[in-house]
């Protein structure tokens, strides 16, 4: 892979930077949250120079600060937990308060009040109240692990969690497909419009900015879910924004087993199901282990899960005998009744039992009987009645003569549900290590393979259960992602963290490998719809070199946070086609429309334009289909959350995004000038930048703690203000 030489400089400038750049500047771990507070005595005076140590017992990990001449205090980039906080002061009994929890991106106040000794004494906190976040000014919810564990989800992903919250609403685009999306609609906006951070790094496709596979639901301690007002660490996203923490192994050994079964033998049928007692079968299991490989140091966390399913697909193609009627028209061939019946439109059956019986020999009601008879039959068969068959032969178009071609599909054939199959698998390591008391390093790795069959798409507006089994699709992914991330703490109030990340995330979703999956497709609205699906093939490799480098000090009421965000996304498109077989689609027919003879008779179903071989529309794709290009990325930011007093805070800050992103070359000579005319140089890489300011303030209007008020204001762009590749555009 050839790392173009702009962006290594970037990334050796990115680490220089850690022993450059004045300590006075820093970033918000995506992936930690902060506490904050007072030190103060019994009658609200500050403690100064009071001594402040937080500590996880169950990971070695613990961290020190003072208080200010002012009593207050502050600990940024905690890792998310449970801490035990310990208070001592000159004067002042020792103050130990064992309940404290942290979610992830969170911003803590705990105020500590302190006692005068009279000896030696401890005073132990071991329940309070939960934490209000009286500084921040973003829209958020935590997830935490208890919901996790113990709220009900269907299938196990763990981002439907998010629908907790009532701003947020499923997408009712598909989320697997061609092109998937995250599925989630934050306060209306596109599902391609949010960011997904584990443990800080990107979790997105960047094609289409959906949810590559990460860990199992059960390697997940908790996430945040941003939803308005986020700071300016937060880029590339003007939906809402999820920040995921993955579980770190602690000094006690634990393991867990786990096994969902659902099968057909002990849950009702689908009520829909045309067959009696269709397949179903669906097994999740998987289990996990922690631990310490050497105590109060390094930490180890793997977790798995399986999937497999075996089950039916809906599917109501033939529901009602497609809409037609048993007609007897023996009469118009001079036969007593009951010797040739037909199969027609309510409508028709109306028109011709209403005949009288002179009419039996006009030629014109003869042709319309004909028609009728052949195209409900050849539609629904493949063959011509018998009694037509003399005339028009065994399997031809009674508009042209012409024989069926060889991807002809009888529609009779299509009637009954179709199978759906996966094999999916997520195997994760999480490696936690405390290089000394001011480093601490982490290192995780992902592996997904998955194989889905009997995708139902809804594209084109297609109505799910009118899909054949030859419609549906097969989806194969082999992610791949390894991110290792180093914190340094270089004081009690300056701290360094790099991230790198890097992921392989090939996919292809292609047609169905049912009988007729590579015909061309064909649409017949409130019916059927088969043949190959319009949006396949898509056959991709998409990698990502993500490199991150942040800064932080809080001094004197304020916490400044800056930060560099690099990638560079190779782009391998080995098949990406749009209708690349071909789609006929099929509606109804006017008389008129198959002869002028029979203008006033009653029109022809979708189902009989089909039989006749009279498509209403035909769309082909052409273009682009293999394409290899890259993307590079640079996100920068600054921020400042100034504290003025003790009820109002202040954050603000400024975000750059800009992508050099390729453009295709000119077809011809118009298209030439067209360019030229806007602007456009061929062969010149296209810049998109974006300038995102943000402003918010927090108000605790009593000063104690337990309210807030919060308001924002911000710019925030997405993913989808850069252009489509060009096999896209």
């Amino acid at each position: 892979m050839n790392v173009p030489r702009w962006f290594l400089g970037l990334s050796v400038f990115a680490l220089l930077l850690f022993f450059s750049i004045p300590r006075s500047l820093l970033a918000q771990n995506a992936a930690t949250a902060e506490l904050r507070g007072s030190v103060r005595d019994l009658k609200s005076a500050a403690v100064p120079n009071a001594s402040i140590t937080i500590q996880d017992d169950v990971r070695g990990y613990s961290r020190s600060a003072s208080s200010d001449l002012q009593g207050s205090y502050e600990i940024p980039l905690l890792p998310p937990g449970r801490y035990t906080v310990t208070v001592t002061a000159p004067g002042f009994a020792q103050l130990i308060d064992s309940n404290v929890v942290l979610n992830v991106g969170q911003k803590a106040v705990l105020p500590l009040a302190l006692t005068i000794a009279t000896s030696f004494e401890q005073i132990t906190v071991n329940a309070r109240a939960e934490l209000v976040e009286t500084e921040r000014s973003s829209e958020s919810t935590t997830v935490d692990q208890r919901r996790i564990d113990n709220l009900p989800i269907n299938g196990r992903n763990y981002i439907n969690f998010t629908l907790t919250n009532s701003q947020i609403a499923r997408d009712a685009a598909p989320s697997v497909g061609a092109i998937p999306t995250s599925g989630l609609n934050f306060g209306g906006a596109r599902a391609r419009a949010n960011a997904v951070n584990v443990d800080g790094a990107d979790a997105g496709d960047y094609i289409g900015n959906g949810v590559r596979a990460t860990v199992s639901k059960d390697a997940v301690q908790e996430f945040q879910i941003l939803t308005n007002g986020f700071a300016a660490e937060y880029g590339r996203a003007s939906g809402g924004v999820v920040n995921i923490v993955t579980r770190s192994g602690t000094n006690d050994l634990h393991a867990t087993v786990y096994g969902y079964v659902r099968n057909r033998g002990f849950q009702a049928r689908n009520a829909f199901s045309n067959v009696s007692n269709p397949a179903y079968t669906r097994v999740q299991s998987g289990f996990t282990l922690s631990g310490p490989l050497r105590n109060d140091r390094t930490f180890y966390f793997f977790a798995t899960e399986i999937t497999r399913r075996q089950e039916t697909g809906f599917s109501d193609i033939g529901a009602n005998s497609f809409s037609l009627l048993n007609i007897d028209v023996s009469r118009f061939y001079g036969y007593p009744a009951g010797l040739i019946n037909i199969q027609g439109t309510p409508e028709q059956k109306a028109f011709l039992n209403s005949l009288p019986a002179a009419a039996a020999n006009n030629p014109g009601i003869q042709q319309y009987v004909a028609l009728i008879a052949s195209s409900s039959a050849i539609a629904l068969k493949g063959n011509n009645p018998a009694f037509l068959q003399p005339q028009l032969g065994g399997a031809n178009f009674v508009t042209s003569g012409a024989a069926l071609p060889r991807s002809f599909v009888p529609l009779n054939s299509l009637i009954g549900n179709f199978p759906i199959s996966e094999k999916t698998e997520v195997y994760s390591l999480r490696l936690d290590h405390k290089i000394n008391g001011a480093q601490q390093l982490m290192l995780r790795a992902n592996v997904s393979p998955s194989h889905l069959t009997g995708i139902q798409e809804n594209a084109q507006n297609q109505n799910f259960g009118e899909n054949a089994f030859s419609r549906t699709a097969i989806q194969t992914y082999h992610d791949v992602s390894t991110v290792a991330q180093h914190v340094w703490v270089l004081n009690s109030n300056k701290i360094n963290e790099f991230r790198v990340q890097f992921s392989r995330h090939p996919i292809k979703f292609s047609n169905s490998d049912a009988p007729g999956g590579s015909n061309p497709a064909v649409d017949i609205p409130g019916y059927a719809y088969f043949g190959k699906t319009p949006f396949s093939v898509v056959d991709r490799v998409e990698k990502q070199i993500q490199l991150q480098n942040n800064f932080t000090v809080t001094r004197a009421g304020h916490t400044i946070k800056t930060g560099i965000d690099l990638r560079y996304v190779p782009i391998d498109f080995r098949q990406g086609q749009l209708y690349s077989a071909g789609e006929y689609t099929f509606g109804s027919l006017d008389a008129t429309d198959v002869s002028p003879a029979l203008a006033g008779l009653p029109s022809f179903s979708p189902i009989q334009a089909y039989g006749l071989g009279i498509p209403q529309a035909f769309v082909q794709g052409i273009g682009i289909s293999t394409l290899k290009y890259s993307e590079k990325v640079l996100g920068a930011f600054i921020q400042d959350s100034f504290r003025l007093n003790t009820r109002l805070t202040l954050n603000y800050g400024l975000r750059y995004d800009v992508e050099f992103a390729p453009t295709q070359s000119a077809l011809n000579a118009i298209t030439t000038a067209a360019e030229r005319a806007f602007g456009i140089r061929e062969g010149i890489p296209l810049r998109t930048g974006n300038i995102a300011p943000r402003l918010g303030i927090a108000f605790d209007p009593r000063g104690n703690g337990k309210s807030a008020i919060r308001a924002s204001f911000g710019m925030f762009y997405d993913v989808g203000s850069r252009p489509w590749p060009p096999c896209f555009q």
